[in-house]
């Protein structure tokens, strides 16, 4: 008759039943932090890359067709162009800078939708002349996927917690 512990073949720490649910447990988390975030970093940069897409396409109509095109058809353009950005029409901010000496450039941030203000202020659309490089700059506010973990934490956010993407393009407007 045996009491107490033992530690032979059959005993206590021979036992192995549960090892592979402790191993499960340990590595689990790890294993989904990495999917999720290649999931993200994925998702992230399909919208960036329409992002350009769009400012791209959208400028490409506004060089055609100079004045006809109004800032807010010009909103709709980008959004309609990239497809997968979600709310963009109320996430996406446009700025157009006429360029005719280096100076003009901007040299500060792409402005950004605030979205903890209840307004948002209009935004100058100067389509240029003919024959003036116009600078276009897009930003666009988008949620992290999973905002506590793996590529949505190297990204800088502002005061909401969304992630700015941004997208600029330089054009010549057609001579008339």
């Amino acid at each position: 008759m045996r009491t107490g512990f033992s530690i032979g073949r059959y005993g206590f720490l021979g036992d192995r039943n549960g090892a592979a649910a402790i191993e499960f447990a340990i590595l689990a988390p790890i294993v989904f932090a990495v999917i999720f975030s290649i999931f993200e970093a994925g998702f992230i940069m399909t919208q960036s890359i329409m992002l350009d897409r769009a400012v791209s396409r959208s400028s490409r109509a506004l060089q055609i067709n100079g004045a006809k095109m109004s800032y807010a058809d010009f909103k709709a353009s980008v959004c309609k162009e990239a497809v997968i950005l979600s709310d963009c029409v109320k996430s996406i901010r446009i700025e157009f800078t006429p360029v005719t000496k280096a100076a003009d450039f901007p040299t500060t941030g792409t402005p950004c939708v605030d979205r903890s203000v209840a307004i948002d202020p209009v935004t100058s659309y100067n389509s240029g002349q003919p024959s003036q490089i116009i600078f276009t700059r897009a930003c666009y506010v988008v949620d992290p996927l999973v905002p506590g973990l793996g590529f949505g934490l190297s990204f800088p956010k502002d005061n909401t917690g969304a992630i700015q993407l941004t997208s600029s393009f330089a054009f010549v407007n057609e001579p008339t």
